[in-house]
């Protein structure tokens, strides 16, 4: 774990939304879909996923959690209009209905998270209480637990001990971890999933059936194509998302996010091992996140 976190620590997330799915085909629509396998989730597992162009291309991420008969869809708020619109384009006639039903995302981190929410530390452990669910990041168990929580929920309240922080601080633990997410790290119709670590942050499987995309990502990986990763960055000075970092005169990697000197860049692999005094700016630290096992400087 590269962030070392004292107190317990709740942030709401406000630029999440929850999306319910309910219907009798949902599970089999979704199936057909997304990027991971819908038998993984059940009432005590959640799963992370994505949905893709038919090329391959990211589109959306979000969490998949299953409460009673309704799935939710934990999702980017300021692009679910775009998300309603294209799983509506694939429904057409099964029986599936979607809505925004008012709950709220919270994220609970720190010192004993696990145990605050009385869950295993297993990624992607689920349980409901008091109209509430309770999730292990499916992505990584190092960044906490997730809540959905009705509008009513008090944080202060179900968490006593822990601080209430703003969503920037949830953020910078986050990319204090190298984990990306989509919208801002992952851009649209740009990326592929394994170029945003989609692997090893549990986001897909290489064992369940067809999805949209599926024929490129399985190609992609069986052939190691993947030329650029999105890894961390640390620099003490001024930089931007869309800003190059550059090594004699040609453009390794771009930044995506960066927050209090930490953040994610989509760098080329071949470049990992550049030391941080020839890099432009100079002094900027490419750095392999812990989840990641690849070799520095694997092409």
């Amino acid at each position: 774990m590269e962030a070392s976190l004292a107190e317990l620590k709740i942030a709401a997330l406000e630029n999440r939304t929850v999306l319910t799915l309910r219907g009798a085909d949902v599970w089999s629509f979704l199936q057909n879909l997304v990027t991971n396998d819908m038998q993984d989730v059940s009432e005590t597992h959640g799963i992370y996923a994505a949905l893709l162009t038919a090329q391959g291309k990211f589109l959306h991420d979000f969490i998949i959690v299953r409460i009673g008969e309704a799935y939710l869809l934990d999702c980017l708020a300021d692009r679910k209009d775009d998300l309603i619109r294209r799983l509506t384009l694939y429904k057409l006639r099964a029986d599936v209905l979607i809505s925004e039903e008012g709950q709220r995302v919270f994220a609970l981190f720190g010192n004993d998270a696990f145990g605050a929410a009385n869950l295993p530390e297993t990624s992607g452990a689920l349980r409901e209480s008091g109209g509430c669910a309770f999730l292990v990041d499916p992505r990584n168990n190092a960044l906490g637990v997730r809540l959905f929580a009705p509008t009513s929920f008090d944080p202060v309240t179900e968490f006593p001990t822990a601080d209430l922080v703003g969503e920037d601080a949830y953020d910078a633990h986050r990319l204090s971890l190298g984990i990306p997410e989509g919208g801002h790290d992952i851009l649209p119709e740009k990326n592929f999933l394994l170029e945003a670590n989609f692997e090893e942050l549990n986001g897909v499987s290489f064992t369940k059936g067809c999805y949209v995309g599926q024929e490129l990502t399985a190609r992609t990986k069986h052939r190691a194509k993947i030329k650029k990763r999105l890894f961390r960055i640390e620099y003490d000075g001024e930089l931007h998302s869309g800003d190059k970092i550059m090594h004699q005169g040609r453009e390794i990697a771009e930044v995506r996010s960066i927050s209090n000197g930490r953040g994610l860049a989509l760098v080329r692999l071949n470049s990992l091992a550049v030391p941080p005094e020839e890099l432009e700016p100079k002094g900027v630290k490419l750095i392999q996140p812990n989840y990641i096992d690849l070799p520095l400087g694997d092409p």
